[in-house]
């Protein structure tokens, strides 16, 4: 089955309102052309799932499209914080509910498992369970007196997932770390997957258990060169020090923020690609 998508496609299917779960984590294999389709189609009111959150969050709370961030951390690691996600938590432009990355993984896995919530000894003796009230302390019900804290499952309406190779039915090849995206592909509503490289199915199947995402789960998958820039997608190519140092300058100031997001909206993914010098420049500046 055929189910091969373009990035603007995908994206006109989310409505405003949608929570949308994205893969990858920090600078590492971001959805990066899904969050930019979002911006171009002016969408709002959404409600972001991430574990560990970076530029995709950032950028999404900066135009505006954000209502609410469930997230276990948003940072733009050794390139310091998000200012967009720090801005909005000090001036309460949305609404923030703190996690832990086991408790992501856990409201994922819930909902999977088709349960209401998932018990855990995570956030015990910490302030979490303070500071989120989505969380309940419950006594085990076998009656061994251990304090447990019960997470609830967390029901995406998409997944967003950037993968280094997939095939037309939506089988996907992760190289690395997968993070939480085998989990996001699975909890969520509807899937979808954009890939370095479309490739035949005998060519997928060489690689293993790095084919960690199933078609049964994919919805649609869209072939988009360089979908996680300015994050790195290994072994690809690294995330891009340039390209952050820009967004960190425009983010800095209103009018070059304004001036930052009219691009953003302007550009389709091809001609993003050729913003940043095209295929060549890219690889010479950024490949492993």
């Amino acid at each position: 089955m055929d189910k091969v998508l373009t990035v603007e496609a995908m994206v006109a299917k989310v409505p405003d309102g949608a929570s949308i779960v994205f893969g990858g984590s920090s600078l590492s294999r971001k959805p990066m052309a899904v969050a930019r389709e979002l911006v171009r189609q002016g969408r709002r009111d959404l409600t972001l799932i991430v574990n560990i959150g970076g530029p995709e969050v950032d950028l999404l709370l900066g135009a505006g499209a954000v209502k609410k961030v469930v997230y276990a951390f948003v940072g733009f690691e050794i390139l310091g914080l998000a200012p967009h996600f720090r801005q909005a938590r000090q001036r309460g432009l949305a609404q923030f509910e703190e996690w832990t990355e086991y408790t992501v993984i856990a409201g994922l896995d819930a909902t999977i498992k088709a349960v209401p919530f998932l018990p855990t000894r995570a956030g015990l003796g910490t302030d979490v369970l303070a500071v989120n009230p989505a969380f309940r302390r419950i006594a085990d019900p076998f009656g061994s007196g251990q304090e447990l804290v019960a997470v609830p499952a967390l029901n995406p309406d998409f997944a967003f997932i950037h993968v280094n190779y997939a095939d037309c039915a939506g089988n996907a090849a992760i190289l690395g770390d997968t993070h939480i995206d085998p989990l996001a592909a699975k909890a969520a509503r509807t899937t979808f997957v954009t890939c370095e490289k479309l490739v035949p199915p005998e060519v997928l199947r060489r690689f293993g258990r790095d084919a960690s995402i199933l078609r049964i789960w994919v919805d649609g998958v869209a072939e988009v060169p360089w979908g996680a820039h300015p994050t790195g997608c290994a072994p690809q190519y690294r995330f891009d020090l340039d390209a952050f140092t820009q967004y960190l300058e425009a983010a800095a100031e209103p009018e070059r923020w304004a001036a930052y997001l009219d691009r953003v909206r302007q550009l389709s993914p091809e001609e993003y690609v050729d913003h940043w010098g095209g295929t060549a420049g890219l690889q010479a500046r950024l490949r492993v």
